[in-house]
């Protein structure tokens, strides 16, 4: 991950982008299922869209000023008491799946929550990133209290490893977006966001996938 150091040279911020990257794939007036909704960010970023947003998370002591932007909030175990049976138009999991122990499983689940023609919205960091590769290379593996390594992460994903994650669930992957960071520097932007398109594997620090799931005869 990138150091706060090279973080305020380059003046970047991550805080809003996936969730930013995400809302623009959500339609308007959708209903939507925030599953592990953290600090309620997404919630936030769909707030001109008139979506009835539904949140869980197995703590919501972080989400006190987006509150109003949810029309329910819960405190649910996902990996023990599954997703529920309410159907949604877009059902997320941003950066959320890398935290439980059988992400295959609650990733499945979701498939039975869509409303014909739904989609499912996954944002993944990349652990094969190109500064967690640089560190690696020189024997450090030092973990983080957030970002690409942080300490509570229980699996990581490269590009391929995702990718196979989410077919191996029964999901066909319509798009994939790289993950972004925000820099207060045209000529930088512009640089950063040519090597993570070009090179998602490298330069990417994580992606969003828009995902349907594969019909089976």
């Amino acid at each position: 991950m990138i150091s706060a150091q090279n973080r305020f040279s380059l003046g970047i911020c991550f805080e809003m982008t996936k969730y930013q990257q995400i809302a623009k794939r959500v339609l308007p007036s959708s209903r939507v299922f925030d599953v592990g909704c953290g600090g309620g960010d997404l919630g936030c970023s769909l707030k001109e869209k008139n979506c009835t947003v539904t949140g869980w998370d197995q703590k919501l002591d972080r989400i006190d000023k987006n509150a109003d932007f949810y029309k329910l909030l819960e405190e649910r175990d996902v990996e023990k008491e599954g997703l529920g049976k309410e159907k949604y138009d877009a059902v997320v999991f941003s950066d959320v799946l890398e935290h439980l122990y059988d992400a295959g499983k609650v990733l499945r689940q979701s498939r039975d929550l869509l409303n014909a023609g739904g989609k499912v919205l996954v944002s993944l960091p990349n652990v094969a990133y190109f500064e967690n590769r640089l560190g690696l290379f020189k024997g450090n593996w030092n973990y983080t209290d957030e970002g690409i390594l942080d300490r509570t992460h229980i699996r990581f994903y490269t590009l391929a490893t995702a990718r196979k994650f989410l077919t191996d669930a029964g999901f066909k992957i319509r798009e994939m977006e790289p993950e972004i960071p925000i820099i207060h520097s045209a000529w930088k932007q512009n640089l950063f966001s040519f090597l993570s398109k070009t090179f998602p594997s490298l330069f990417a620090i994580g992606w969003v996938f828009e995902v349907e799931p594969i019909l089976i005869n």
